[in-house]
Order: C-alpha cells, then sequence, then structure tokens
C-alpha cells in the first residue's frame, strides 16, 4: 500500500514569474556569485520561463554587452558547468538599466521597465531588489525605490 504522506514529496513547484534587480550589477558578487547561482537553479529546471535579471548600475553598456560579460564569469564560476543552449535561453532574461544609485529619474525608468516587462507577461511578477552595492547607498537606494513607487505591490 502506498504511503499517502509522500504523494507531495514528489511534486516539484515551479516557481512564479520574478524579476530579480541587482543594485551594483557590474560587481564582483553578481558575476561571481549571483549569475552562477541563478544559472544552476535554471539548469536544476527550477526558474520559470518568465524569469528576468534587471542590472542597475552606473556604467553605461547595452544589454549584450553586459550578457557577454555575465557569460564569461559564468563560464568560470558555475558550478555545473557552462552550457551554451542553456545559457542562450537564460540570458534572454538579462537586461541592463544604466542609473546612479542617488538619482529619482533612474528608479522612475527603473519601474517604466518593470510594469513593461510585467504587461508583455501578462500577470504581475514578483520583484526582489538585491543590494550587491557599496553599505553606504543602501539607505538611499532604499528611499529612492519608495520614492518611485517600487516598494508597492501591484493590484
Amino acid at each position: 500500500m502506498e504511503n499517502p504522506f509522500q504523494e507531495t514529496l514528489f511534486q516539484r513547484n515551479r516557481a512564479e514569474p520574478c524579476t530579480v534587480v541587482i543594485f551594483g550589477a557590474t560587481g564582483d558578487l553578481t558575476h561571481r556569485k549571483l549569475i552562477p547561482a541563478f544559472y544552476n537553479i535554471a539548469a536544476c529546471g527550477d526558474l520559470p520561463p518568465q524569469f528576468k535579471v534587471v542590472g542597475f548600475a552606473r556604467r553605461d553598456k547595452p544589454d549584450d554587452v553586459f550578457r557577454a560579460e555575465l557569460e564569461a564569469a559564468n563560464r568560470k564560476h558555475s558550478r555545473q558547468g557552462h552550457n551554451d543552449e542553456l545559457w542562450q535561453t537564460f540570458a534572454h532574461g538579462i537586461h541592463y538599466h544604466r542609473s546612479e544609485f542617488q538619482d529619482l529619474e533612474g528608479y522612475k525608468s527603473l519601474k517604466v521597465l518593470l510594469d513593461q516587462f510585467d504587461k508583455d507577461r501578462g500577470t504581475p511578477a514578483n520583484r526582489l531588489f538585491y543590494l550587491a552595492s557599496a553599505p553606504e547607498f543602501f539607505e538611499p537606494i532604499m528611499q529612492l525605490l519608495r520614492e518611485a513607487g517600487l516598494n508597492e505591490g501591484a493590484d
């Protein structure tokens, strides 16, 4: 006779759509730890297809340059190795947003970008804001997230 309590142990729930915004995305933490960790989760099949990463940083660069830098880092640091086909699918959800950490307009334009992602998905996504910046920027980042209305959930 089967144990009814074991039935749920074999079910894997897929995560809901999510966008992770990394403040300080051009730094070492993002390259060595965060992106390889997200990639490895994708390699295990546990990221939803609607998963997105937005790198928020001060340097000016297009999405494709940012993705290429992250790919090079992932080749070095991913614990599961690097698969070009998987990377292409994963990298499609990586975007770059240039702004100074203390510029309200950058946060307002970030809100427009995130709202567009939600519109494209057809559903609001969970948003996670990861502070990979220097600690002196933590308070201004949090204040400007609030001022731009990014601390409020979707209707």
